[in-house]
């Protein structure tokens, strides 16, 4: 395990503190969760239209026609 420090507004500290309390948990490990469920959302989330518009399409297909078959193609 790696040591770091979190600065938090005193309202967190004492919400953290309330929680920690409730659970029987120590904060390090409610941080430690928070940040593992704030990660896995981020991965989670995946913008596959980010990259539409960027490139050209195949030359002899009409893209904006067949945009799903396209999608489908490129996201295997």
């Amino acid at each position: 395990m790696k040591k770091t420090m979190v600065y938090l507004t005193e309202e967190q500290a004492l919400l953290l503190k309330k929680k920690s309390l409730e659970t029987g948990g120590s904060a390090a490990s409610l941080i430690r969760e928070a940040v593992d469920k704030y990660i896995k959302n981020q991965k989670e989330e995946k913008d596959y239209f980010s990259f539409v518009g960027i490139a050209e399409g195949p030359k002899d297909e009409a893209v904006s026609e067949n945009v799903e078959k396209t999608l489908k193609q490129i996201i295997k």
